[in-house]
Formats: structure tokens, sequence, C-alpha cells
């Protein structure tokens, strides 16, 4: 899977989680209906 990626590596568990708590938290609050990749550049066919 790591091949299919830009970074050349996937996404830890803490990145993802991190990602998540800010987009839960008020520092978020400007962003409305994003979509956030947290995939390392991993393009799915």
């Amino acid at each position: 899977m790591t091949d299919g990626t830009v970074l050349g590596r996937l996404p830890r568990l803490v990145e993802v989680g991190e990602t998540a708590a800010f987009l839960a938290s008020d520092r978020a609050s400007a962003i409305t209906r994003t979509v956030v990749n947290v995939s390392c550049g991993s393009v799915l066919d």
C-alpha cells in the first residue's frame, strides 16, 4: 500500500486522531463542508 502514496508511507494513527480532534474543536469553526484527505497522497482507482 505504501507504494501507492505520494509520501511513500501510510498515515500514522496519531495523525488521523489529531486531525479528527482538530476538526471537532472550536479552532475549526470556520471550516464548512469539506473533505480532509489524511491518506499521505494515496489515490484509489
